[in-house]
């Protein structure tokens, strides 16, 4: 067997760890070690060869997620842009649902920024103006993070593998377009069984649209369409919180209204 044989059975197995851990709820030790990452492409791959798993298994892709949008956090990690993840039909929730705890393995909770796509974009380079034209509105959004990673001990590399340890996200039900919310002071907050736990997080609405251009960006130059109804996560606008079995989350966002949920 050669070496480029080796390499993709080795990230093949990988990711198989993570599915099956996901799978039966079980998390798997740092798959960066196990699997010997080298490096970001690596790590990539096993999140294509999962998302590739994924849809032959009849699942639905429903849009695109960016993390490490934080300029700083990438200077101290020394990562060149943003990262990128891959969103599921089911696991596509609406304000008021009540999620299934049990369902997960290890959850925690983002406050986000979503963007509606309202048509299908182009494979070539996306304008400003064409991705602005192309978005129905912006809404609140609670991504519930869920690793697969023992303890969440997890590396970048562990992250990227694990599709940026995607779980659910719950989205407000109420588009706010564009035009209404540029220029416009806006804030976050989050509440868990009605306690504030993060409180008046400033958000700045350029940073968010910047951040969907990368993605929509990103996206295109790897092959993949974005369409109609596909949302956009923007990144975390706050540092992840706790969350347990029974909490009602809420997130309020001046001018772009709430969106909550319950876990049984």
């Amino acid at each position: 067997m050669n070496q480029t044989s080796n390499t993709d059975q080795r990230l093949m197995d990988a990711a198989n760890s993570l599915a099956l851990a996901r799978k039966h709820r079980q998390p798997t030790p740092r798959v960066s070690e196990a699997f010997e990452l080298a490096d970001l492409d690596e790590a990539y791959h096993v999140q294509t060869i999962g998302m590739q798993l994924a849809l032959t298994q009849g699942r639905r892709l429903s849009g695109a997620k960016a993390g490490l949008t934080s300029a700083a956090l990438r200077s101290a990690l020394k990562v060149e842009e943003p990262l990128y993840g891959w969103l599921f039909e089911d696991t596509a929730h609406t304000s008021g649902d009540t999620l299934d705890w049990e369902q997960l393995i290890q959850p925690k909770v983002e406050i986000e920024i979503a963007l509606v796509l309202s048509a299908d974009l182009p494979m070539d380079t996306i304008s400003p103006e064409q991705l602005m034209a192309s978005i129905a509105g912006a809404v609140p959004a609670l991504e519930i993070n869920d690793s697969a990673i023992t303890g969440w001990q997890l590396t970048l590399l562990d992250a990227v593998a694990d599709n940026l340890s995607s779980g659910l996200y719950v989205l407000g039900n109420n588009p706010v377009p564009l035009t209404a919310l540029q220029g416009r002071p806006l804030s976050a907050t989050l509440l868990i069984n009605s306690q504030p736990v993060r409180c008046d997080v400033p958000i700045e609405f350029d940073e968010i649209l910047a951040t969907a251009l990368w993605l929509t960006r990103k996206l295109a130059a790897l092959g993949h369409s974005l369409h109609a109804g596909d949302v956009l996560l923007t990144g975390a606008l706050a540092p992840i919180a706790e969350i347990n079995q029974g909490d009602r989350l809420c997130l309020q966002i001046d001018g772009l209204g709430d969106v909550e949920c319950l876990f049984k």
